[in-house]
């Protein structure tokens, strides 16, 4: 018998590409690294940091942060905006999630 290929279809799930999320602790590492590398932009003695542009499409609440950061990205959860705000900080979202 030969082999006749893979036989199916392929659901949207899998056709979706996979969301690039962080969490508060990673983001507070990254804004480290930035300035450790004088790559940060602060406006206001602010930290701003595009995370589309790095590659993020999402921000999770997972974590502290002490800094105060503007942040833009694509989604934010819910208790990631109310850290963020906490400490000082804001997100530009395109919408708000719950996860």
């Amino acid at each position: 018998m030969r082999y006749a290929g893979k036989k199916g279809f392929i659901s949207v799930a899998q056709k979706r590409r996979p969301e690039h999320a962080i969490n508060l602790i990673q983001l507070a590492g990254l804004v480290a690294m930035l300035a450790r590398e004088n790559r940060l932009k602060t406006e206001n003695n602010v930290a701003v940091i595009d995370l589309q542009e790095l590659g993020y499409a999402k921000l999770l609440g997972s974590g502290t942060i002490s800094q105060a950061v503007r942040v833009k990205v694509g989604r934010c959860s819910e208790s990631a905006l109310r850290k963020l705000k906490e400490a000082g900080g804001d997100a530009m979202t395109e919408k708000t999630s719950e996860n």
